[in-house]
């Protein structure tokens, strides 16, 4: 059985079934269902004091990065020990490798699709300890205690996902030394990626903006209406970009049957944290523009 794959269908049909219920059905659930679901601004009206008391500070997103930052670049390091230097991997790794994603797992990513994901991915993991170290601004909202452990499980399986079928990391397969060059469709790819993964940071240095005055100090936590970039035609460009890397990853890992759950377990907490986003902003800004889509622009 291949646990890695039944954790992120898992999370998908729990996340998305009960995002169905709460988009369409929310004045007939509990209090309390709705107040653990929710998170930041989307919640602060929805008040439980027994959920309350297992709730933290939304600033500490910033500790999935500091996990998963260092995490990925382990993961490069494994694979150019690997891959360049033919070094032996730990039986303990082949262990647990065989425990999460079966013990009958083959070889069937290839070492430079791999090594191109991998970089990527470190750069997403380290630009986003940038961006909630130097970039947000968080305010006082709070995110319940399931969230939190969630997003560490999200980054392990993550991390995970780029050795547990790629060559050299599967019992008695081995690495085959005449690398393939690197397909358009790869390259395509990792370009989007990057043009990606820029917009999303453009988009928090706009989000941050609107708690600073011109000489750039922070004077206020409210929650405004942002303009400029692709916040011009939909209201979710974190949401959008954060999709889109996932994708493209998929795409370079095309080969992989475990990793593409990884996004869609992504595509569908994104999607619906973008529903409830957009949904948000239309019910406290009466003068919002009525032009912006919710995820993906001139569609949704």
């Amino acid at each position: 059985m291949n646990i890695i794959v039944c954790l992120f269908i898992f999370n998908a049909a729990i996340v998305g079934g009960l995002g169905l219920f709460i988009n369409y059905m929310e004045p007939y659930l509990p209090i309390w269902l709705i107040r653990t679901y929710l998170y930041g601004k989307i919640k602060a009206k929805v008040h439980h004091a027994t959920v309350a008391k297992y709730e933290l500070p939304k600033k500490w997103f910033k500790h999935f990065y500091i996990f998963a930052a260092p995490g990925s670049t382990v993961i490069l390091c494994l694979l150019l020990y690997k891959y360049f230097y033919n070094g032996k991997i730990a039986e303990i790794l082949l262990t647990l490798l065989d425990t999460l994603f079966g013990a009958s797992r083959k070889p069937l990513v290839p070492a430079e699709n791999v090594i191109v994901a991998i970089i990527l991915y470190n750069i997403h993991c380290w630009r986003r300890l940038y961006e909630s170290t130097y970039v947000n601004i968080f305010s006082d909202q709070k995110i319940n205690v399931v969230h939190y452990l969630l997003a560490y499980i999200h980054y392990l399986g993550t991390l995970l996902c780029f050795l547990g079928e790629s060559e050299g990391f599967v019992r008695d397969s081995y690495t085959n030394r005449r690398w393939n060059p690197l397909t358009i469709t790869t390259l395509v790819s990792a370009f989007i990626f990057l043009w990606a993964s820029y917009i999303q940071l453009h988009s928090n240095f706009i989000l941050a903006k609107l708690r600073k005055n011109k000489d750039g100090a922070v004077v206020s936590y409210s929650h405004n209406v942002p303009f400029h970039g692709l916040f011009e035609y939909i209201s979710n460009p974190l949401q959008f970009t954060e999709i889109l890397m996932y994708f493209m990853l998929s795409l370079i890992l095309w080969r992989a049957s475990t990793y593409h759950y990884v996004t869609f377990w992504v595509a569908v907490n994104q999607a619906e944290a973008a529903y409830l986003s957009h949904q948000w902003y239309h019910n406290n800004f009466k003068d919002y523009p009525k032009k912006r889509k919710i995820l993906i622009p001139y569609v949704w």
